[in-house]
């Protein structure tokens, strides 16, 4: 499904699965896209908002619209709502409309616009973006602010695990989640940290190289009392 991706577009969709987790949503919906979106791609953020005080009040205005339940675990494979379906089939449209091969984040921005009725698409254009406007600054600057990026098929994949599981995914600075995943990183070396409360924090260099699988197996230490 996500192979024409761009390494930042299947972020962004990794990043909205683990905002609809901590939502304790059992669906990935529109907001969560565009949370994962505002997240990722901050040169697309920048371009098309104003301050970073809107981009802050839409993690708000979402927060307020919506019912908080118990978080869902981040292992549990979250589906897609019919909404989030639909503007992922929305997003290659549009980078079939712009002439472009990838699936990149300015088509995902492009396609939730385009889900007018969603709540992600009334949350844009109280904001004062317009399908028709971004589509049109993208086709005349399609660079800037924007993921070119392709994500190669052949990238390699990194298998995270911990016990105990649970524990928190930083890489290069950026959260990517919990343990266990699968992730797919791009080559070179990275910064791989994975904490938890009551234990000590684990951190080592890993060279992502190309043409396989690799793995990360981490027994955390506990602190001592």
């Amino acid at each position: 499904m996500f192979e024409r991706y761009t390494e930042k577009a299947r972020r962004v969709v990794f990043f909205a699965r683990y905002e609809a987790s901590q939502f304790g949503s059992p669906y990935i919906e529109t907001e969560h896209l565009l949370l994962g979106l505002l997240r990722e791609d901050k040169a697309l953020s920048n371009r098309f908002f104003r301050s970073h005080a809107s981009v802050e009040s839409i993690r708000k205005q979402i927060e307020a619209h919506t019912t908080v339940r118990e978080n869902v675990p981040t292992s549990v494979d979250l589906p897609l709502s019919n909404e989030s379906k639909r503007v992922l089939a929305y997003a290659a449209d549009e980078a079939m409309r712009l002439g472009q091969k990838h699936i990149g984040t300015e088509h995902l921005l492009l396609a939730l616009l385009r889900e007018e009725k969603c709540f992600a698409a009334e949350i844009l254009q109280d904001r004062g973006l317009r399908l028709s406007a971004v589509r049109e600054a993208l086709a005349a600057s399609p660079q800037s602010g924007v993921d070119a990026n392709p994500w190669r098929t052949s990238d390699p994949v990194v298998v995270i695990t911990s016990e105990p599981m649970g524990a928190e995914i930083e890489i290069d600075g950026s959260f990517y989640g919990h343990t266990p995943v699968e992730l797919p990183l791009s080559e070179g070396e990275k910064t791989i940290r994975i904490t938890m409360k009551g234990f000590h924090p684990w951190e080592r260099k890993l060279q992502v190289v190309h043409g396989g699988q690799q793995n990360i197996n981490v027994d955390l230490e506990r602190i001592s009392s």
